[in-house]
């Protein structure tokens, strides 16, 4: 029996260290653009399953071909026409991987580890939806599913068993931790965003996703406080409504580009009056500083400038690149198992072969055991027939699929055939 070789899987994409900006959202597949490059490629010739990955940071296309080379020249070219690139745009600024190296590429992706920002989160959701997609369209089978079943399984093992995930690596999202650590439960709080710039409204879209739902924006242009209102819901008002209106705030961001002091200690003191005891939380992200130093010296007031959010992003980063080690231990190991998968098919249609030569010839002995005898008895001499099989092919079985993992396939598929005579079978059944 001579083994045919399996087909190879592969990953041709560009990502955020290929890439520039520009020619990253050249390459973005949108929602429709999808489906349309996906089936126009299952159209051609080699090509029997794809899976197409792509976000702000990558666009990558999975796949599974005979000959992953000349996939790969199809497949910059398809790219390319679609999406108005050339072909040595995609060849110049991304990368080809194939086999256990794609395998591995995939994985370090749905764990972070491939990410701008190591151990976001939002990766592995963007990678289970583009594969439940082509899966459901029917443009994956057998490889690719098997394959990103083991990468999500990856993903899963990474969150689970490390930390990689943990500690704010933004400066807008370490203010939301540290409002954590200090005020506990953010929903129900209300929080003042100063400044309705970048850095204000990241900030307001983290506080947000914790769970904050009372917002007050203050800015210079009662115009873009209101487009920050509009979007997260809450109250739009002008800088010089702060003194007034600061006392109503839990928590309070400030991220101006003004020259000089927007709250001031005396500002800070008289909102207190009206707070009745609650502690009043806040963090200076401008740069210069908008919060002036002596609030942090009023009694109840919790204040943090943006020298102590970047040594708490620091220091999470470090652990991060720590947990980062373990998580490439854990690619390692799961992608070492889909190697040994993928050697192992190889061994299949022999296995096969196997199992029906002597499964035929047990149901030749239970027909005639069973032959004469009361019909109750006949379910029984199955039972048995089938017993007797397990037992018999069970260790033949084991040791085979073992040589395949190994590698050592065809060394395995001559051993059966020797031994059980199954290419001897299959002239039988030509003849």
């Amino acid at each position: 029996m001579e083994g045919k070789s399996q087909p190879g899987i592969f990953v041709l994409g560009a990502n955020h260290l290929t890439a520039s900006v520009s020619l990253r959202d050249r390459l973005l597949f949108d929602e429709a653009g999808v489906g349309e490059f996906a089936e126009k490629l299952l159209r051609e010739e080699g090509v029997s399953e794809v899976a197409v990955l792509s976000t702000c940071n990558r666009s990558e296309v999975y796949g599974v071909a005979a000959e992953p080379s000349a996939a790969r020249l199809l497949i910059e070219k398809l790219w390319a026409a679609h999406r108005g690139v050339s072909e040595d745009e995609i060849r110049n600024h991304g990368y080809f991987h194939v086999q256990t190296e794609a395998v591995r590429h995939l994985f370090r992706v749905i764990g972070s580890l491939d990410s701008l920002v190591l151990g976001e989160m939002q990766i592995l959701g963007q990678v289970k939806d583009s594969y439940q997609r082509a899966s459901q369209n029917h443009w994956t089978d057998f490889y690719l599913n098997h394959v990103f079943q083991a990468g999500l399984h990856t993903g899963k093992r990474i969150h689970a068993e490390t930390a990689i995930h943990e500690g704010a690596v933004s400066i807008s999202y370490a203010a939301v931790e540290l409002a954590r650590k200090v005020l506990g439960e953010l929903r129900g709080r209300s929080v003042g965003v100063v400044g309705t710039g970048e850095m204000g409204e990241l900030a307001a879209q983290h506080f947000h996703k914790a769970g904050v739902k009372n917002f007050l924006f203050f800015n210079r242009s009662l115009g873009s406080a209101e487009r920050m209102a509009a979007s997260f819901g809450g109250e739009a008002h002008l800088l010089t409504d702060l003194s007034e209106k600061i006392s109503r705030c839990d928590i309070v961001v400030s991220a101006t580009g003004a020259p000089g002091i927007v709250i001031s200690r005396e500002l800070v003191q008289n909102s207190l009056r009206h707070r009745h005891g609650r502690p009043l939380f806040l963090v200076d992200i401008a740069a210069p500083r908008d919060i002036e130093s002596e609030v942090g010296e009023v009694d109840n007031t919790f204040l943090f400038t943006i020298d102590d959010l970047k040594n708490a992003v620091s220091g999470n980063l470090d652990l991060r690149r720590q947990e980062a080690r373990k998580a490439e231990a854990i690619v390692d190991e799961e992608a070492a198992k889909v190697e040994a998968w993928a050697r192992g098919l190889d061994i299949v249609p022999v296995l096969r072969a196997l199992r029906e030569k002597y499964q035929a010839l047990a149901e030749k002995e239970v027909e005639k055991w069973a032959s004469g005898q009361p019909p109750e008895l006949r379910p029984h001499l199955e039972s048995l027939g089938r017993g007797l099989l397990n037992k018999f092919l069970h260790d033949p079985t084991t040791r085979l699929k073992l040589m395949g993992e190994q590698g050592d396939g065809l060394r395995a598929s001559y051993y059966a055939d020797m031994l059980f005579a199954l290419a001897q079978e299959e002239k039988q059944h030509g003849a």
